[in-house]
């Protein structure tokens, strides 16, 4: 509880507006005066004066209150019960944003009550002693009114989420009692299965989302580049990539359905567009690994002490000799006992960053380190090694692998979002935390450069559903971060016509973090046309141009919807798109809103250009390249002269 002579009552006029509109429409407008008073001044007691709820971003910490933490479950109960309120009033009044805030302050309240109690892993569901039904109700609240604002704007994937972690909220419990009691009276299973068949985005109703709410959302366009037909470049996942110099190069990786690991370099002017160019390869095959530039060279990290790397003048490869060393700079043992994959790492101020990924527990990783590369020498910065007993702890990120990371724009903090504990893995290799069910983190930290820290940080606004092998990048022009696709390996997807339940989830949907504003939130970048659903993609910006690139990637075809049956389990893909987004730097003054939404292809799916219906259209067979589709041939004929006019088309 807060200190007795910092407590006064909450004066925040939207806070009594909203809880009083809640109220009346509860029909309490006879116990108004006693039932709001009650309210407002127990929370006023909880938090006190000096606090503002819901929590500021810049509170120290993000995530950790010290206010929150001192709660009794009492307490707890009552601010989660006040915060539900708002939040539901909000939502029905349609004001998204302020709603979205206080769902993410139930999410903290319970948070933070976890983290008072004996730590666990972030997969073990909390359940306080002595048991609480109210605590779980309170949550469920809240993840079911964050739900419905999500699907309010569309984003289906982080509809879906919410519902989903209430649905195993529920099956968790061990009382049957209470579980009946908290389906019949807040999630149906009907309410869970409904979110569970749709595609993330959906195409049913993506089609006509437009922006609503411009705190959450923003107009962007996704173009399919080309390039000289002579490129011989094939489709890839789980490659190298980066931009230099406006150029993009790519390394390693593999093309799915193949048991070819690759070992060639490629590279593509971004400016000229005049094809693939390869370079020399690299000694051996290589997956999932990463290349950061220092100085001219893209270096190579494989886990091992010799580091390898990329002239990218001389365009020759050479190696580094490295070494870890301790405080005093005493050579320490190399860390890495196997040849380390899937993890992130950032070039900044001639320094290299590794967090995460997997080298011997393919649960995955959460150690820590740095390489100067002047000396060659690496540190320890946090983490546990996989030669060290991996114990539940919450002042650092847990163990973790195909996550999303990206650095600021003054080099100042790194941080890292998202990805996945392979349980599934460990089960397969018979390692400690397996499961048959797959987990991803719903969290994101970031780390002081010059502190030397981790600190907590919320994930706000229309935020991304959580998920792992995502494609991000930070933008410098923009002074955004983008997201882009991904993959859940436990959000269901159900497809009712054939009574099919996937037990994962691939995503094609855009969101950016916008580092400029007041308060960073995300937003759905609202596009007419969007790439095919897909993971391990790689998406950079050209720092020159400000110029965002997609390429690559894979998906399950038992997942995606293809015109063909195919025998294989994945699609590889070698495209390259481009990504403007409706912001200053953004480029969309390049961007034909309106015809793109006409001419959209939908992941798999096609608008006509006549009627707007979605699916597997036939292409336009003139001298636009198949820029537009037809559902059926009258609509080709009735839209024939517009298009012709409006694209240059003739017939062949």
């Amino acid at each position: 509880m807060a200190d007795e002579r910092e407590v006064d009552v909450v004066n925040s006029r939207d806070l009594v507006a909203a809880f009083t509109g809640y109220l009346i429409k509860l029909d309490l407008e006879g116990q108004l005066p006693a039932v709001f008073a009650h309210n407002i001044v127990a929370l006023s007691h909880l938090v006190g004066s000096r606090l503002k709820v819901p929590l500021e971003q810049t509170n120290e910490g993000g995530v950790v209150c010290p206010v929150y933490k001192k709660f009794t479950m009492k307490e707890c109960l009552a601010a989660m019960t006040c915060c539900n309120g708002v939040a539901r009033c909000l939502y029905e009044t349609k004001k998204y944003l302020d709603a979205l805030d206080w769902t993410v302050e139930i999410d903290v309240i319970h948070k933070n009550a976890r983290f008072v109690a004996k730590p666990i892993f972030e997969w073990e569901p909390y359940h306080p002693s002595p048991p609480c039904l109210e605590f779980h109700h309170q949550r469920l609240l809240g993840l079911c009114t964050a739900s419905d604002v999500f699907l309010a704007l569309g984003n289906t994937g982080s509809a879906a989420y919410c519902r989903n972690v209430g649905n195993d909220l529920i099956n968790s419990l061990p009382s049957r009692a209470d579980e009946a009691t908290l389906r019949r009276e807040v999630l149906p299973i009907s309410a869970h299965i409904a979110v569970t068949q749709l595609r993330h985005p959906d195409p049913t109703t993506y089609r006509t989302l437009d922006v609503r709410c411009p705190e959450l959302q923003v107009r962007g366009s996704w173009r399919r580049l080309k390039w000289a037909d002579s490129s011989r470049l094939t489709s890839r996942m789980a490659h190298a990539a980066f931009i230099y110099k406006s150029r993009l190069y790519v390394c390693g990786g593999q093309r799915s359905g193949t048991v070819q690991v690759y070992h060639d370099m490629w590279c593509l002017d971004l400016v000229k567009m005049n094809g693939w160019r390869e370079l020399p390869k690299y000694k051996e095959p290589f997956l999932n690994c990463q290349m950061a530039v220092v100085h001219g060279k893209a270096y190579l990290f494989r886990g091992f002490s010799t580091v390898d790397f990329f002239d990218l003048e001389t365009e020759r490869w050479g190696s580094k000799q490295t070494r870890f060393v301790d405080a005093s700079g005493k050579t320490e043992k190399w860390p890495y006992s196997k040849n380390l994959t899937d993890y992130a790492m950032h070039a900044v101020d001639g320094k290299i960053y590794i967090f995460g990924g997997r080298y011997k527990r393919y649960i995955g990783s959460n150690f820590f380190a740095v390489l100067d590369v002047a000396t060659g020498t690496w540190r320890r910065l946090s983490g546990t090694p996989d030669s060290a007993p991996l114990r539940p702890q919450y002042d650092e990120p847990g163990v973790r692998k195909n996550l999303a990371s990206w650095v600021d724009e003054k080099g100042g903090k790194i941080y890292i979002m998202y990805g996945m504990a392979d349980r599934q893995a460990a089960q397969m290799f018979n390692q400690e935390f397996a499961s048959s069910e797959g987990f991803a983190y719903d969290d994101c930290w970031s780390w002081d450069i010059k502190a030397g820290r981790w600190q907590r940080e919320r994930v706000s606004g229309n935020y991304p559903c959580p998920r792992a092998e995502m494609s991000v990048c930070y933008n410098p022009v923009t002074k955004q971060t983008v997201m882009f696709g991904g993959y859940n390996p436990a959000l269901p997807y159900f497809v009712e016509s054939s009574q099919v339940c996937f037990g994962f989830n691939y995503f094609s949907d855009t969101f950016v973090l916008d580092h400029a504003a007041p308060t960073p939130r995300w937003k759905q970048v609202i596009t007419p046309s969007f790439p095919t659903y897909r993971a391990q993609g790689q998406l950079l910006t050209d720092p020159t141009t400000g110029r965002m690139y997609l390429f690559g990637g894979y998906t399950n075809t038992d997942w995606v919807p293809t015109r063909h049956t195919k025998p294989d389990m994945t699609r590889s893909y070698g495209d390259v798109w481009e990504l403007r987004v409706d912001t200053p730097g953004g480029l969309f003054e390049e961007v034909d809103w309106e015809d793109e939404r006409r001419c959209a292809q939908l992941g798999p799916w096609q608008a006509c250009y006549k009627c707007g219906s979605v699916g597997f259209w036939k292409k336009c067979s003139g001298s636009c390249d198949g820029r537009v589709h037809y559902c059926t041939p009258n609509c080709q004929k009735e839209a024939w002269p517009e298009h012709k006019q409006k694209h240059n088309c003739s017939k062949i």
